[in-house]
């Protein structure tokens, strides 16, 4: 997809028909919910610009909750970083059990590889999106961004939310090679402004280590369906010790957990993109290493809350209760189904 491509969701017309628009928009990064007393007067606008190597986006709208779920996490297998700095309104963001608040000219940063819920007033908000590989050396502070706010009332918030806002200004006009700058430029100051975090004043902290873990967590990826993939073998291709791993992964769950959660997010994926039944849910347990079917619906139903069987008719469920809730919802239109393969596609 070049840069500068634009999707745009401008209906005036409030109401059920622009609740499903807006149902449609979002997709990509959210499962929302509106209260019905609500829908009647609804109203979401957006104005979506793709930047080449990052996703800008200006949006108006009506009080509603939103979140991503693991599935939902699963499903996309995106890694990227939201930076999303609020114009009006304001929300609650949940992240791990714990609350932040996010104000006028607040900058919220969302990991968009884990699970969050918030909840928010009628607002405008000006939202990038950027691929980790273009944060370069700041990456090891990615680890403590997800849930973070950066304070607008401080000095290096209100440069940024300047910067934000000079972006949603400018970037309508960019060259492809100004807007893969501008987006580069981003992803440095938002990096540095999460390295620069004090201690007291971090939602997460990156480990120790951080760059090391950056290069362990790349390894496992690449090797989720090797039966060896474990703690020994870490140790051993990096000449680390069992002390050390554990020290590292320890905010990711352990070395285990954070295998495990790897290959049921690609299982996931796999289940979704077929028919989820029968010797299909065996192939998939075999390919992403799990010891038997047994093993990986065991672990499945636990970080998902249903079957490895039930995968479709629970997507198909979702689908079915999003049309019952909006009944007039249009036909999709071509160009935002555009916008999930922007998100899917994005690359530094």
């Amino acid at each position: 997809m070049r840069s500068n491509s634009v999707l745009r969701l401008d209906d005036a017309r409030p109401g059920l028909h622009q609740a499903a628009a807006w149902r449609d928009a979002v997709a990509p990064f959210w499962t929302f919910a509106i209260r019905k007393e609500d829908l009647a007067e609804f109203r979401g606008q957006s104005h979506v610009q793709h930047l080449g190597n990052a996703i800008l986006c200006r949006a108006t709208a009506s009080g509603l909750q939103f979140s991503r779920d693991r599935a939902l996490v699963a499903r996309m297998g995106v890694d990227h970083v939201l930076a999303h700095v609020r114009l009006s309104g304001r929300s609650q963001v949940a992240v791990g059990g714990r609350e932040q608040a996010c104000g006028p000219g607040d900058i919220c940063l969302l990991d968009l590889s884990q699970p969050l819920s918030a909840r928010s007033t009628d607002y405008q908000a000006l939202t990038v999106v950027l691929p980790r590989g273009l944060f370069g050396a700041y990456q090891g502070a990615l680890d403590a961004l997800h849930g973070q706010v950066i304070r607008g009332a401080t000095p290096f918030g209100r440069m940024l939310n300047d910067h934000l806002r000079s972006l949603g200004a400018h970037a309508p006009g960019f060259s492809e090679r100004e807007a893969a700058a501008a987006a580069q430029a981003t992803a440095m100051l938002l990096g540095a402004a999460v390295s620069g975090l004090p201690e007291a004043d971090r939602v997460g902290h990156a480990p120790d280590g951080a760059p090391l873990l950056l290069i362990l967590r790349r390894f496992i990826e690449a090797e989720l369906t090797a039966p060896d993939l474990n703690a020994e073998t870490l140790g051993r291709k990096f000449g680390l010790s069992r002390s050390t791993l554990y020290r590292l992964f320890a905010p990711l769950g352990g070395v285990s957990g954070h295998i495990r959660q790897r290959r049921l997010a690609r299982a996931y994926q796999d289940l979704a993109a077929g028919d989820g039944r029968g010797a299909r849910v065996s192939e998939v347990a075999y390919r992403w290493g799990f010891e038997s079917p047994a093993h990986f619906a065991q672990a499945f139903r636990a970080a998902f809350g249903h079957a490895p069987r039930d995968v479709r008719s629970q997507i198909l469920a979702e689908t079915l209760a999003e049309a019952a809730a909006s009944p007039n919802q249009p036909a999709r239109t071509e160009s935002w189904p555009d916008f999930y393969d922007w998100v899917l596609r994005l690359a530094a």
